[in-house]
């Protein structure tokens, strides 16, 4: 695997944007929009010695009604997660 290019704050920026914008995607693909109250999803990027860190921190209150479980949200940041490294491997490595 090649290494990591030496990422700026604007490539930072932009990756944290590309994965909350695909992790809304994936939640919204395996839950339906209709059983979700509230979706907060927040992320947190750093790259320090090379090493770049991407978290995610999920919130979801899903309707009374709703028959979601745990390892569809799993599955979505999972997705997601592999979206990420795409991205990662195609344009930010040396």
């Amino acid at each position: 695997m090649k290494k990591l290019k030496n990422l700026s704050q604007e490539d930072l920026d932009d990756i944290s944007e590309y994965f909350s914008s695909i992790v809304n995607d994936s939640i919204l693909y395996n839950i339906p929009s209709k059983e979700i109250s509230d979706l907060d999803v927040k992320i947190e990027v750093s790259y320090e010695n090379g090493k770049l860190d991407v978290d995610i921190d999920v919130d979801i209150e899903l309707d009374e009604f709703s028959d979601a479980k745990d390892e569809f949200l799993e599955i979505a940041i999972s997705e997601a997660y592999s979206k990420l490294d795409i991205l990662i491997d195609s344009n930010y490595r040396e």
